[in-house]
């Protein structure tokens, strides 16, 4: 099968909004139970201030959630989320290598464009959650140089599998050195440092306290300053939608009726 270009139908575009506010909704059912916090994030939220929707040509949902939050869920998602949805992370899924959790949809596909058929991790359409990380008092460019060495060293060890024998060994030392600064915690919040490749950290006054913003027909909570809280992360011009050129799906093939290859997919 050819699997190079994604083209879906208005029906299939249709199904996988369905899927994937499904996720959403889920996941804000479980974390109104237990008082968890998250925001909706990234391309995600992009949409809702945009448009009060999906960006048209983005194919996933992003959420955020800080690091304490981030971890119960992980534990109580496990047993609360209906049967047909797969907490997937390294624990759960031993050939799954992101450093982020995802909540896959078991009754459907999705490959991005790094992937292949093959792989032998789960692939149904997903919520993507990043913890939050909660990033020591240090001067930008030396936050952002331990960040790109972080971050490349995983990718290269885990992911790439390349060059294993010295990667691994710099990733170890890179993490040792965050947790070395975990007391000389400031107020600003990014993804954890092995995934964030946007190399940023956005002062908790423009996230807390969480506001409600409105996103595909729901309300979801939000940064309290999306205006800041966006220009810091994607500059000034956030609001104006990039050229045809750079609108690009994550995906190379999605079927929302057809389940992957795991073990844990359902016919």
């Amino acid at each position: 099968m050819d699997i190079t270009t994604l083209t879906l139908s208005k029906d299939d575009i249709k199904e996988l909004r369905k899927v994937q506010i499904r996720l959403l909704n889920e996941l804000n059912t479980v974390c109104e139970k237990h008082g968890l916090i998250y925001w909706i994030d990234f391309g995600t939220l992009l949409g809702a201030v945009r448009s009060k929707d999906f960006i048209p040509w983005d194919d996933d949902i992003d959420i955020s959630m800080p690091m304490e939050d981030y971890k119960k869920f992980i534990k109580i998602a496990a047993t609360e989320l209906p049967r047909d949805i797969f907490v997937q992370t390294i624990e759960t899924d031993p050939g799954y290598k992101q450093a982020m959790t995802k909540l896959r949809d078991c009754y459907s596909t999705y490959i991005e464009h790094y992937e292949s058929e093959e792989t032998l991790y789960h692939k149904g359409i997903f919520l993507d959650i990043f913890p939050a990380y909660n990033y020591p008092n240090l001067p930008k460019i030396i936050r952002k140089i331990m960040l790109r060495v972080t971050l490349r060293t995983r990718y290269d060890a885990y992911v790439r599998e390349k060059n294993v024998w010295i990667n691994y060994p710099i990733y170890l030392l890179c993490k040792f050195a965050w947790w070395l600064l975990l007391p000389f915690k400031s107020d600003r919040f990014g993804q954890i440092p092995e995934d964030n490749g946007y190399n940023y950290a956005v002062p908790g006054k423009f996230i807390f306290p969480l506001q409600k913003i409105k996103f595909a027909g729901g309300f979801y909570p939000a940064p309290c300053d999306t205006d800041e809280y966006l220009t810091q992360m994607y500059g000034p011009k956030y609001i104006t939608p990039p050229p045809n050129r750079d609108r690009a799906p994550h995906a190379k093939l999605i079927l929302p009726h057809t389940p992957c290859k795991h073990s844990r997919a359902i016919n």
